[in-house]
């Protein structure tokens, strides 16, 4: 099914993607909470799964996976809504089920949504800021930010999952196709960890009010990435394309991190 030269790129994806979410999820231990859910809103799992598509295929597989892309994050958006809103849960029930609501929904816009860029992004803007007005309903006590101790067994754990997931959208973008691994290349991988994380360093109630923060900078970056990873990576392939998207998306990043008040925490 696969080539060697493929699979010496699956396993290249596996720890290109382990290292970044480690090394992200850990600066943001170092920098405390605040930047967990700053720069855990940053488009960097997908980022490097785009990229590992492009890579492991061809520069055009990688540009029609930002096809449904926008989707495939609102429904990731979506997450975040089934973790924050029960109330009473707790955390091993919670993540079943708010991962166990994702995965159909990601699953049938896979199948069903249209191979349409346009439809995408105005489908995926629109979803996610029905489910951000949403979450902005849903009351949590507040908890004070703080830093977090880095730990190298939840670091390593981190990134394995992040490695695991980057790989997994690959396999999936060769064998069904980009336009799904598109979809899931905006999976929840570095939202479940650092939520899994918080939970149990600072609380249940602090890892449900991180999910506000997350979806902030994640409906300001995200989508906007894919737009200009789509553009890029057809002018530049997907090294500079990937590059160039990151600088695109810079100035609306410093928006996101004036407006979650990181920078305030940070200071």
């Amino acid at each position: 099914m696969f080539s060697d030269d493929q699979l010496v790129r699956l396993v290249a994806s596996f720890f290109a993607g382990a290292g970044i979410v480690a090394l992200v999820t850990a600066l943001a231990d170092l920098h405390g909470e605040g930047s967990a859910g700053f720069i855990g809103g940053l488009p960097t799992a997908g980022g490097v799964s785009l990229l590992s598509i492009g890579l492991t295929q061809s520069t055009s597989a990688a540009v029609q996976a930002t096809t449904l892309f926008p989707l495939g994050f609102a429904s990731t958006f979506a997450f975040l809504l089934f973790y924050a809103a029960p109330a009473r849960l707790p955390f091993r029930v919670r993540m079943p089920i708010a991962l166990g609501l994702w995965f159909p929904i990601s699953i049938a816009v896979a199948v069903w949504a249209p191979d349409d860029f346009a439809i995408s992004v105005s489908g995926g803007v629109v979803v996610a800021l029905a489910v951000l007005l949403l979450r902005r309903r849903i009351s949590i006590p507040r908890v004070d930010l703080a830093r977090t101790k880095p730990s190298v067994q939840l670091t390593a754990l981190r990134g394995v999952l992040g490695g695991s997931v980057v790989t997994s959208v690959v396999v999936l973008s060769i064998v069904s196709g980009p336009l799904v691994g598109g979809v899931f290349a905006a999976a929840p991988a570095i939202w479940s960890s650092s939520l899994y994380v918080t939970s149990r360093t600072r609380g249940l109630d602090f890892s449900r009010s991180l999910t506000w923060t997350f979806m902030r900078t994640g409906i300001l970056t995200v989508i906007p990435y894919a737009v200009a990873a789509r553009y890029f990576f057809s002018s530049f392939g997907v090294w500079l394309g990937t590059l160039f998207a990151y600088a695109a998306i810079a100035p609306l990043a410093y928006l996101a991190w004036r407006l979650t008040g990181t920078h305030k925490a940070a200071s």
